[in-house]
């Protein structure tokens, strides 16, 4: 695994979505039940910033289409989606949201 510090989880609200653009991709980050998460900001039915769509608890709904997804494992729970969301393994270094960008 190759974590790289990506945001300082202070700045990470409880239940809200906040986009951190990298290099290749922009990803999401949030915090659930005091969990933090990371998933890529696309839609994989259309590729809409998802970041732009509703967070309830740990499921993100898509704005364009409404699809559904969990944001703990990137499970499809609602169509159109048929494919999961990418999500990245996340840990917690000092102040820092570390993610690993290369896989689960």
């Amino acid at each position: 695994m190759a974590f790289k510090p990506l945001h300082p989880k202070a700045s990470i609200e409880e239940g809200k979505m906040t986009v951190v653009k990298t290099k290749y991709l922009n990803v999401v980050l949030t915090q659930v039940a005091g969990k933090y998460y990371a998933f890529e900001d696309s839609c994989t039915h259309d590729g809409e910033e998802i970041a732009c769509g509703k967070l309830d608890g740990c499921v993100v709904t898509c704005p364009r289409h409404f699809a559904q997804f969990d944001i703990r494992t990137g499970e499809v729970l609602a169509l159109p989606a048929t494919e999961p969301l990418q999500t990245f393994p996340v840990r917690i270094s000092g102040d820092q949201i570390e993610v690993d960008l290369e896989g689960k």
